[in-house]
């Protein structure tokens, strides 16, 4: 079995080593290009002075000149992509050891009402997004925003296996995700794909055609100027009409012009995404679905892009006065380069919104096998045939407890609630998270932290924390019931597990006890599954009268004046709790214990 971080440490050293040398390449080749520069200008001189044969020079090396642009071009690409995978690297071995703080943390995605969102840390500092997140593209975080919070547990196994192949493939993984990275767009992808919906062409039809026509003629004209045969009038005429021609449209084509040239480098950038997947053989159902976006019947995406490319490029050509006025003049240019990318547009502008998302799509896989990588122990979840809500796992913890953390097994019955009693910081708010955040795990696709689960996968909807609201003038205990009366609308909808902690804590003990046990009584009859953690042992007598009731705890142990947790689950009631001797010891009120007990 591969070890994760030794993997990255040595990758990251061979990268570092590699930067090195690519650091000494684009220092060989700026001292190249300036001798070859020195050179074409001592032949320029010589040519000004006279000498025509050094003309040859000036030519051969403006051609070796323009080469070394280019390729020191792509050195310095080379140079940037390697800064990245160094980068990348490191990120992965700084995570491993539990350092996650400066990655994104994707606050922006937190819904207000969600079903489980802010319960589960999903988003926010220190929440799980941003220790699952390694997208390189906006898309990208944004898509495996949604995955998380989609509730979607369609076609788990399909899931599994695309992040199952995905997740050997570091070196492809990290190649994608570094390229994604270096992609600076100037105009954003949502920006774009909505203009590509929205536009209409704005040229005429015969567009197509008399630009062909028209420099046939024009190239006629001035070969009959030459011989002699037509006079110099005739070469003006041509010339005035194919600018009177190009006249009427040269604000519809300015508009074009400013568009796509916002696009070229966008495109530009993106083809190297695209030549990537086209470059790559997958198996997986989920992941050929996604690249037959990208690679269908007809031409490889990465030419077409290629192309749109070299089309606005010879478009953006008419800011040269010599194009704008010999090029209209003679070959109506402007209307020939439009015409070209709004057939571009016609053929292909539909499926551009369409290579986006595979994309994004590749980019949000990469972080589910980023994790699957990562954790080489976690097991993928059995899929258990049957009502939903079953759900069993042994040696289950929290994805996000970094030291040795002690881990339980627990089972649940479809229709069956399991109440969770337990003095403060026991472990009870921790256990409940790692069954929810198991369970959206699972529901995506990945690998959870235990050692076996099986489940029938079910929605989450969770109720652990609720916050009064001054702006909509809501009390706390209006907000929880708010949220009680949205799990019971979702519950009338479909089946849920169901995750409550401390619910009805806006109300005094006797109506909190009636309230919470007639509450857990609706649930059931609703068919719902889940947990309920409380203080209040009173609920657990609900256990007596129904048998798809079960009581759990967490105990509390107070050795030699030290509070003690051993954090372990076990059947039945808790009868330790520990808020009179932790306000004790901290001195917030005084001990009464008589001196010479103590």
């Amino acid at each position: 079995m591969t070890d994760p971080s030794m993997l990255y440490e040595k990758k990251r050293d061979a990268y570092t080593e590699a930067a090195r040398q690519q650091k000494r390449q684009l220092r060989l080749s700026s001292g190249i290009r300036l001798l070859v520069f020195a050179a074409l200008g001592l032949c320029i001189y010589f040519v000004l002075n006279g000498q025509a044969l050094y003309g040859i020079g000036v030519v051969v090396l403006l051609g070796v000149f323009a080469y070394l642009v280019s390729r020191h071009q792509d050195l310095k690409y080379e140079a940037a992509r390697l800064k990245e995978l160094i980068a990348l690297n490191q990120t992965e071995t700084e995570v491993l050891h539990g350092t996650f703080s400066a990655l994104d943390d994707g606050t922006r995605f937190l819904e207000p009402g969600h079903p489980y969102h802010d319960d589960l840390d999903l988003f926010g500092p220190h929440s799980f997004y941003q220790y699952l997140n390694r997208t390189g593209l906006p898309t990208g975080g944004a898509l495996l925003a949604r995955w998380l919070s989609s509730n979607d547990f369609k076609e788990i196994e399909k899931k599994q296996e695309a992040i199952r192949e995905l997740a050997p493939r570091v070196d492809w993984r990290q190649n994608y995700t570094a390229t994604a990275r270096m992609i600076q767009s100037p105009v954003s992808l949502d920006v774009l794909t909505t203009w590509f919906r929205a536009y209409t062409r704005t040229l005429p039809s015969w567009a197509g055609f008399l630009p062909t026509v028209f420099s046939i003629a024009s190239i006629t004209v001035a070969v009959l100027f030459v011989l002699q045969i037509l006079p110099l009038g005739v070469l003006i005429g041509v010339f005035f009409a194919g600018l009177l021609i190009t006249l009427p449209f040269v604000k519809r084509i300015g508009a074009l012009a400013q568009a796509t040239g916002k696009m070229h480098d966008t495109f530009s950038q993106y083809r190297r995404l695209v030549h990537q997947i086209e470059g790559e053989t997958f198996h997986s159902a989920s992941l050929l679905d996604t690249r037959k976006a990208l690679v269908g019947g007809g031409p490889p995406v990465s030419e077409v892009l290629r192309k749109f490319s070299r089309i606005i490029g010879a478009l953006d050509q008419r800011n040269n006065l010599i194009v704008a006025l010999f090029g209209n003049a003679f070959f109506l240019w402007d209307i020939r380069q439009a015409r070209a990318v709004e057939g571009w547009i016609d053929r292909y502008g539909s499926a551009v919104e369409g290579w986006f998302e595979a994309l994004a799509r590749f980019d949000a896989y990469n972080s589910l096998a980023n994790y699957g990588f990562n954790h080489p122990t976690f097991p993928y979840p059995e899929i258990h045939k049957g009502a939903p809500g079953y759900i069993k796992t042994m040696g289950l913890a929290h994805p996000l407890l970094f030291e040795t953390p002690v881990t339980n097994d627990f089972e649940v019955e479809p229709g069956h609630f399991m109440v969770i009693t337990g003095a403060n910081m026991a472990g009870k708010s921790t256990f409940l998270r790692a069954v929810g955040l198991s369970i959206v795990s699972a529901n995506m696709g990945l690998p959870v932290r235990a050692t076996q689960m099986s489940y029938t996968p079910v929605p989450l909807i969770t109720s652990m924390r609720t916050s009064d609201s001054l702006s909509r003038h809501e009390s706390y205990f209006f907000a929880e019931l708010k949220r009680l009366k949205t799990i019971v609308d979702h519950l009338q909808e479909r089946p849920y597990f169901v995750v409550l902690d401390e619910i009805l804590k806006g109300t005094n003990s006797k109506d909190k006890a009636q309230g919470s046990q007639e509450f857990l009584e609706r649930l059931l009859k609703l068919q719902a599954t889940g947990l309920i953690a409380t203080h209040d042992l009173s609920l657990c007598a609900v256990a007596e009268r129904i048998p798809e009731v079960r009581n759990f705890f967490f105990d509390a142990d107070i050795r030699e004046d030290t509070l003690y947790f051993d954090y372990r689950l076990k059947p039945g009631v808790c009868s330790n709790m520990n808020a009179s001797f932790l306000l004790r010891k901290l001195g917030v009120v005084e001990d009464q214990t008589p001196r010479e007990q103590l």
